[in-house]
């Protein structure tokens, strides 16, 4: 299953015109350029029209087109959230959001911004065709004909009327491999944007993504969750591999012996064994199992047991390698490969997605901003980010703008020169930003800095330059800027509480960080997290979770997000003394049920209606923080939380309504 993008980029007219006039015009005009070459003469047998043809005569309406969009009702509907968020931000950039079916017939339409009158125009709505026998190459169809993602741009499409267009599309495939829907995302030929395509595509694995979880839920509840405990306790290294050959999980044996990155490497990438060869043996089993060659000459006995959905399909299978025969090639192993995301653990839909966003981002020198709140591991994306860019090597330095004073922030951040203030070193200091040259600057809480500060900020960020307090020679750094912070700066900035041309810089790429209690994979990560802490304290028995104690997890509201659930386990698996089962009974005391105080409270944006204005917006305000504060029993970090402002933000905030 090929992911590499295929691009049609634009071509001239004269090209388009010569390939469509005879044989040897076709074979001159498109020397250079095979892979459209291939497209347009598949087109051509196809007998199609390149001046385009009628296309309302690949229309469907009524009751045909309900019945398509019926097909696609669960993915529709359990992907809603992923395809709004999507669609919002093409519309933004002035694209119109299309879901087709397997035959490339458009079911849903969506946003569009300036372009939706001529999305219009060129039937880009519900019911229209873009199948390649129908509207010639295009990102829809040929998406369906090459079975990867495509990009056309301009006069790369095959029929004249859609020259003046930019489409970008990825195939959905189901966990079967076999590809059920289109994504696409069309605008105008001068809007083309690199960015659409990789968004496209990301958005499209999203989707793929809940489709699995679903098969596996469909398959009985906590089906994964077996798995994943299963595979901990197997004592050779194992893995749950899926089609077509991908590895979703491995055991840490696995991990130690192999390079293996889950969701992208592929079994055959490790040894001479390929999904069908699996399939094979799993329908005729080998007495003994499969004698395989791994990568690194050793000969192994391969074991596997298939794993069936509701329909007895195989829709994944156990892997279990027999420990190695002695290597006769005298082959040195290779050194296993590092993935800088591997200590990200996911099996959540949004988190794997800022997981890929962030490995595409982090080889460039773009500035990454975190949206999250405190807890949910701002930080080790931070961290993995600089580890997987080219700056891996140069230093890693993180600072909290919210944990110091103005003062010390400015001088902590720049450094000072001698006898800049008092008591201050003699000799003076570099700071943060010194420190990071070469590397990377991580600055949580950003919100909380200072407007002159930001000013210096957006300086460093321009030219590289800055000067250390007290002082006016200037110094200069070449750091790249991730920052974090679980404010709203869009209303910070409407408020001029942020300068608009330092949001506008920092936030090159953002990403979004789910609480703990918004996960879908709290009982996964939990389990995830046990096997680190029993390795951190020596204990070779990991525990498995009651069903209780599963079905708690995911009902705590966890204010602390991951930081508080893995202090939790820690608690519960020194008070359960070596017990196999960890049990309500072995968790911290208060901790068996959700305390009003840990009730969570929507975050302040979503409690004030859009209507709200004056002395309204001002008592809703109020409302909200006095319910934080009842909530947190007056602890106010917990109640900045819970609103998900700053603890300096809600100190404002009660100043301006009279509260202490």
């Amino acid at each position: 299953m090929d992911r590499t993008p295929l691009i049609l980029e634009d071509v001239d007219l004269s090209t388009w015109s010569n390939f469509n006039l005879d044989e040897d015009q076709a074979t001159s005009a498109l020397a250079q350029n095979a892979p459209l070459s291939r497209c347009w003469r598949r087109i051509r047998d196809l007998g199609l029209d390149p001046e385009g043809e009628r296309p309302e005569s690949h229309l469907i309406r009524g009751r045909a087109l309900t019945h398509r969009q019926d097909t696609l009702a669960d993915l529709w509907t359990m992907s809603a959230r992923v395809i709004n968020e999507a669609a919002r931000a093409f519309s933004e950039r002035h694209y119109i959001t299309l879901l087709t079916d397997r035959d490339g017939v458009v079911v849903h339409a969506l946003g569009g911004g300036e372009f939706s009158d001529v999305a219009r125009r060129a039937l880009l709505i519900e019911g229209a065709s873009w199948a390649e026998g129908h509207r010639g190459t295009n990102a829809i169809g040929t998406a369906i004909a090459e079975g990867r993602p495509v990009a056309v741009h301009g006069r790369a499409h095959y029929e004249r009327p859609n020259h003046s267009l930019a489409c970008y599309a990825s195939p959905i495939r189901n966990p079967q491999g076999e590809i059920i829907a289109v994504l696409d995302a069309t605008s105008f030929s001068a809007a083309a944007d690199p960015f659409v395509q990789h968004a496209v595509d990301t958005a499209a694995r999203a989707m793929e993504e809940l489709l699995r979880l679903k098969t596996y839920a469909g398959v009985g509840p906590g089906l994964l969750r077996t798995l994943s405990a299963t595979l901990s306790r197997i004592q050779d290294p194992a893995f749950l591999v899926e089609h077509p050959g991908v590895i979703r999980q491995a055991n840490v044996q696995a991990l130690q012996r192999y390079p293996v990155f889950a969701g992208r490497t592929m079994l055959s990438e490790l040894m001479a064994l390929g999904w069908q060869d699996l399939l094979s043996e799993l329908s005729r089993p080998t007495e003994g199992g499969l004698h395989v060659v791994d990568a690194g000459g050793e000969t192994l006995r391969v074991r596997a047991e298939p794993i069936f959905n509701d329909r007895d399909q195989i829709i994944s299978a156990l892997v279990m390698l027999a420990p190695p025969q002695r290597n006769r090639l005298g082959l040195k192993r290779p050194e296993p490969k590092v993935d800088p995301f591997e200590p990200i653990f996911s099996a959540d839909a949004q988190v794997s997605l800022a997981i890929d966003t962030a490995r595409r981002v982090a080889p460039s020198n773009l500035p990454v901003m975190l949206l999250a709140e405190s807890g949910t591991g701002k930080e080790l994306f931070a961290q993995a980010i600089h580890k997987a860019s080219r700056r891996a090597n140069g230093p890693f330095i993180a600072l909290n703008c919210g944990a110091l004073s103005p003062q010390l922030l400015e001088s902590e951040l720049f450094g000072y020169g001698p006898g800049a203030f008092t008591g201050a070193d003699r000799r003076g200091r570099d700071g943060q930003l010194q420190a990071a040259d070469g590397g990377t600057l991580f600055l949580d809480e950003v919100a909380e800095m200072p407007q002159t500060m930001q000013a210096m900020l957006l300086r460093v960020l321009e030219t590289g330059r800055f000067h250390r307090v007290g002082e006016t020679q200037e110094q200069q750094v070449d750091v790249r800027l991730i920052c974090a912070t679980c404010a709203e700066l869009p209303e910070m900035v409407a408020d001029r509480r942020f300068r608009s041309d330092l949001y506008y810089r920092l936030k090159g790429i953002t990403l979004s960080l789910p609480t703990l209690r918004a996960r879908q994979d709290v009982v996964p990560l939990a389990q995830h997290l046990l096997v680190i802490i029993c390795r951190q304290e020596g204990i070779e028995d990991i525990p498995t979770l009651s069903p209780a104690f599963q079905r708690w997890l995911t009902q705590f509201d966890w204010p602390g997000n991951v930081r508080e659930l893995r202090t939790t386990l820690h608690c519960a698996l020194i008070m359960s003394a070596g017990a196999r089962i960890l049990d309500m009974h072995h968790l911290p005391p208060g901790m068996e049920i959700n305390p009003p105080a840990l009730t969570h409270v929507s975050p302040l944006p979503a409690l004030i209606p859009p209507s709200a204005s004056g002395n309204n917006l001002q008592q809703v305000e109020g409302d909200a923080v006095r319910a934080a504060l009842m909530s947190a029993e007056g602890n106010v970090s917990r109640a900045a939380r819970h609103l998900g402002v700053a603890r300096s933000t809600l100190y404002r905030m009660m100043k301006r309504h009279g509260l202490s």
